[in-house]
């Protein structure tokens, strides 16, 4: 049993991959203990030919059995791994496990290559070496698999076979390039043929009247339809009466759209099958017996079998078809093309291993865990790119198809994402995106705002904002928002209050003016000019006082409240409110912030993750950057900033009032400056208290009545 090690990261425990042990043992690792099951291979910024080769089913889809295959495809032919963690596009040949059959193999196709290339003496093979070697040999006439084309072949016969099966059948691409015929290509080709040329020498006998059968039959059938109509029994006639058959003109009495086709169908059908020199009318039994001189003819016509051979032409048919040489010469063709399919292999085979050296560590590391996430120094296959916008930089793009079904499970990862709809209009391309906004602020973003898109080759691309999943991104967000909602909520509130009043005074001038002119349209007797309506004006002023008394009473109690409290126990009032407003909504977006998920993004783009995705505070701002000054930068003034001092002098003004609030309070300087002026004051105070309190106590004994009265 192999010893694991494992890291934990954000609360997520992935197996380590650190050397080529851990690799060669992943096919015990339990599955369970994958954190990928299945990768979709759309979307992804990965070598498309890596990924070819990874997905042995060409379903797009890339599951833990391949995985472990080409793990394990490696492990037969190398002596040990670690090599693969160099992520090197070069294989050293002292590498290669030369003990096995396959290992053997490998080399030997190496060493031929590098002996081709005129490096016999290298100690490593490159995949340009590969590659160049690969280019030459497809660009050969025979290159293995099993596609022939005109240039195969320096028999013109032959090659204008071939080009007659690509014309008729449809070509396969060769990996020359070119369009050329497989096995089943020439087969069909052969097989239409010989069934077209029979079809065509049965219609000799489907020829009724000569020559002119095609022409007669076509027509026939550009009056079919109507001549049918004319000669059918209305349904509705419960019997067929004894009256003659009707007569249908064929040159005279006919529509003039209709005359034309009319007379080619007497002279080019009814004439010849009926045996007559002329035919100008036709009755029902006519009809009857031209259809049936023409019906072998139609039943030919629908039998007609090879038509895909037919611009070929008959007399280059019958040579391809004849004794049956051609078609041999042609599947000998394939054949020889066939035979080299083994060195083709070999070459796959070399391709195969030096793209695993250089990507398969990588997969494996967004594949078997997601060490490359949680590495701020690497990037993540499904990364696409980088979206700028609201003064930040948006790290983790995702690749969309579909918008709709993507956010209904995206949203479930409890993050802030952004659906983007990317356009480049120099190419005519569009994409779409899932942006990850993992810090700064959400409430700059909305539908319709615009950004830049850049992918991870540098192409910039249009961004249009299509679609936001709202929620909080960070500590500081969360803060302030109740804040917030209070600050609208008064806001609304004055809205609607203002907007109330200024509907009723809208309206109040408006019956003015009205009166004012119905006024104007029947002058009133002279009146002297009425006086004040005081009660009015009373009332408004009755209103005015009560609103400033009322807040005049709320200012009055609050200050009554604060005045008898030390200022230690005002500051912890002060600090007990705001807690009391943020506090609960800073603990709920802090167990959101840590219950943000990425897998289900993944989910979302097709993938199988096995395991949660989480993040924490300190890797989300490396997965969203926001805007930050350079070190040791200087901001200039604004020139446009004027009359900023009031500013100022209304802060001076407030902190006056505040130190003078706390003198008075504590009788310090300037309210209690000397020690006797204190003491006088207390001790006139204290007389005066004296008779007041005489008096009250005079005036109880007065009150109380005595015993007896």
């Amino acid at each position: 049993m192999y010893k694991w090690k494992f890291f934990k990261s954000a609360r997520c425990v992935q197996v380590k991959l650190e050397n080529g042990e851990d690799l060669a043992a992943l096919k015990e690792l339990d599955q369970k203990l994958w954190t990928v099951l299945a990768a979709s291979t759309d979307g992804l910024r990965f070598d498309p030919a890596t990924l070819k080769l990874l997905d042995s089913d060409g379903d797009g889809r890339i599951r833990v059995p391949e995985v472990r295959a080409a793990v394990e495809w490696m492990r037969v032919r190398f002596k040990k791994l670690d090599f693969l963690f160099a992520r090197k596009d070069a294989i050293a040949l002292a590498d290669i496990n030369d003990e096995t059959d396959e290992g053997k193999a490998l080399l030997t196709s190496f060493k031929n290559i590098l002996l081709r290339a005129g490096k016999a003496e290298a100690a490593e093979i490159t995949l340009a070496d590969v590659s160049g070697t690969t280019d030459v040999f497809n660009a050969q006439p025979f290159n293995g698999d099993g596609v022939v084309t005109p240039k195969s072949t320096s028999d013109a016969a032959v090659s204008d076979a071939v080009a007659a099966i690509v014309a008729s059948e449809g070509g396969v691409p060769d990996r020359g390039g070119d369009m050329g015929a497989d096995q089943a290509k020439a087969d069909a080709f052969f097989a239409d043929a010989a069934a077209y040329l029979a079809w065509k020498a049965a219609g000799k006998d489907a020829a009724v009247i000569g020559d002119g059968t095609a022409a007669g039959y076509a027509a026939l059938q550009e009056v079919e339809a109507k001549i049918d109509e004319f000669f059918t029994v209305p349904e509705d006639l419960p019997l067929v009466t004894n009256e003659p058959d009707p007569v249908l003109p064929l040159t005279q009495g006919v529509h003039p759209l209709w005359l034309g086709k009319f007379r080619a169908f007497a002279q080019a059908a009814v004439a010849p099958a009926l045996g007559v020199e002329k035919a100008e009318t036709l009755s029902r039994d006519d009809w009857a017996a031209v259809k049936a001189k023409f019906a072998p003819y139609a039943a030919w016509l629908g039998a007609k079998a090879g038509a895909v051979v037919e611009g070929v032409g008959d007399e280059a048919l019958a040579a391809l078809v004849k004794d049956g040489k051609m078609q041999a010469a042609v599947n000998d063709l394939i054949q020889k093309d066939l035979a080299l399919a083994d060195e083709y292999a070999r070459l796959v085979d070399c391709s195969r291993a030096l793209r695993y050296a250089s990507n398969l560590a990588t997969w494996l590391c967004n594949y078997v865990n997601q060490a490359n996430l949680y590495d701020s120094e690497r990037d993540s296959v499904f990364r696409t790119g980088t979206l700028y916008i609201d003064g930040r930089a948006c790290n983790l793009c995702f690749h969309v198809a579909d918008e709709g079904a993507h956010a209904a499970l995206a949203e479930k990862s409890k993050c802030c994402l952004l659906y983007a709809k990317l356009t480049r209009k120099a190419t005519g391309e569009t994409r779409e995106v899932c942006a990850v906004v993992t810090a700064g602020r959400t409430a700059p973003l909305y539908a319709g705002r615009n950004g830049i898109f850049y992918d991870c080759d540098g192409n910039d691309w249009d961004a249009v904002v299509a679609k936001v999943v709202e929620s909080q991104v960070s500590l500081k967000e969360a803060f302030w928002a109740p804040w917030a909602k209070i600050g609208n909520t008064i806001a609304e509130q004055c809205k609607k209050f203002l907007s109330s009043k200024q509907d009723a005074a809208v309206a109040q001038v408006g019956t003015h003016v009205d009166a004012a002119a119905a006024a104007a349209a029947t002058p009133p007797p002279a009146q002297p000019a009425p006086a004040p309506n005081g009660a009015a004006i009373a009332s408004s002023v009755a209103a005015l006082g009560v609103g400033v008394g009322m807040a005049g009473a709320a200012c009055a109690a609050l200050v009554g409240l604060v005045a008898g409290l030390p200022p230690w126990k005002i500051a912890a009032g002060i600090a007990a409110i705001i807690l009391i407003v943020s506090l609960p909504s800073v603990i709920l977006t802090w167990f959101k912030l840590r219950a943000r998920d990425l897998g289900a993004i993944l989910n979302a783009c097709g993938w199988a993750v096995n395991r949660p995705l989480y993040f924490s505070m300190g890797l989300a701002r490396t997965f969203t950057r926001p805007a930050a000054l350079p070190m040791g930068a200087a901001v200039a003034r604004d020139p446009y900033a004027k009359g900023g001092w009031w500013k100022v002098l209304l802060m001076l003004v407030l902190i006056v009032g505040i130190a003078l609030g706390v003198c008075w309070k504590f009788k310090v300087w300037p309210f209690c400056c000397q020690e006797k002026a204190c003491a006088a004051e207390k001790a006139a105070c204290a007389q005066q208290a004296a008779p007041d309190a005489t008096k009250a106590s005079g005036a109880a004994e007065t009150a109380t009545p005595k015993s007896g009265e």
